[in-house]
């Protein structure tokens, strides 16, 4: 009796399906269609993403890859810059916090490097940059639905900037603190009142917020060694020679012996090329082991954790409050 009665269940499952309304495949076959449709509009009709965003102020920009100063749309330039810096299938209200940083650091003064910019497309200097071709190849099928979300957050934020005492804020940011930001000035020199610790739940499913790096004691040896002279190193006492002697609020390495020397924990994760300055050090018989919590310098908004905040159901302007102290959203 149960056999049959499921049977009756399938076909009435069934007659909904054909008569009643859409099945799962002609749902699916709909959504590929559309998206199909998407691809073609984009491909048939040059430039018509983005042309929102001619409009309105402009700034220079240094495009590194081009070798050349562009005068851009401000908002064009946001787009293209959240493009790069953050992923796409992110929360919007994740995404709209990062429009908010990227136009503020565009906004804020000129580019070190290039003074004549306002900012370069060198995320080493200013911030990385994405234009419309390699937006293309970079998301391939995906493009139109990632261009349109990321075209929102910049919509939804447009003229925004994070201010202190009405000047912009110094924006910088990173992509897992570890659970918790640094102070600046543990990290750079100058200490600001907007660029403190601030915990950061939430930021587990972050692919790089735990790392391991293994090297050989003689590489290690080597590696600081020649970067320190006075360390004198050796590769059968590195137990008794290497000590982590200082730690910040967030566990991050601010202090260290290595032999005869003594070295910043940020000097030891540029060596070495660790994710963070938040990290341990075990031995083997013939090996050096890192573990890495966190992935950057760790100063700023975190972009795991602004992304842990908006799946909790934070908007882009608590996102940004919480991880810049005391600043304002408010219309450049």
């Amino acid at each position: 009796m149960r056999y049959g009665s499921r049977r009756r269940r399938r076909g009435i499952r069934y007659k909904r399906s054909r008569l009643g309304g859409p099945s799962r495949v002609g749902r699916g076959t709909a959504r590929v269609w559309f998206r199909l449709i998407l691809i073609l509009l984009l491909i048939v009709i040059p430039g018509i993403a983005g042309e929102r965003f001619e409009a309105g102020r402009r700034i220079m920009v240094y495009d590194t890859k081009a070798a050349a100063l562009v005068s851009m749309p401000l908002e064009l330039y946001v787009e293209r810059a959240l493009a790069a810096e953050m992923p796409a299938s992110y929360h919007l209200e994740a995404l709209k916090a990062q429009a908010v940083a990227a136009r503020t650091r565009a906004i804020a003064g000129h580019c070190s490097r290039y003074p004549e910019a306002n900012v370069c497309t060198d995320s080493g200097c200013c911030q990385a940059y994405l234009d419309d071709a390699a937006q293309r190849v970079k998301w391939s099928l995906s493009y139109p639905l990632f261009r349109a979300k990321l075209e929102r957050a910049v919509v939804d934020t447009a003229g925004e900037i994070i201010t202190y005492n009405d000047e912009p804020i110094l924006v910088l940011y990173h992509a897992i603190s570890g659970g918790r930001t640094e102070d600046v000035e543990l990290v750079f020199s100058e200490p600001l009142p907007y660029l403190r610790g601030v915990d950061s739940p939430g930021e587990e499913f972050g692919s790089k917020y735990k790392g391991q790096l293994t090297v050989s004691r003689e590489k290690f040896v080597k590696l600081v060694n020649d970067a320190l002279p006075d360390a004198g190193l050796t590769a059968e006492s590195l137990e008794s020679q290497v000590e982590i002697l200082v730690r910040s609020a967030s566990n991050r390495a601010l202090a260290t012996r290595l032999g005869g020397a003594s070295a910043e924990g940020r000097k030891l994760r540029s060596l070495f090329g660790l994710n963070s300055a938040n990290f341990t050090i075990a031995y083997t018989a013939k090996e050096v082991i890192f573990d890495t919590v966190g992935y950057g310098h760790g100063v700023g908004m975190s972009q795991v954790g602004a992304e842990a905040m908006a799946r909790a159901g934070a908007n882009y302007l608590a996102i940004l409050t919480h991880y810049y102290t005391g600043v304002q959203v408010t219309d450049y």
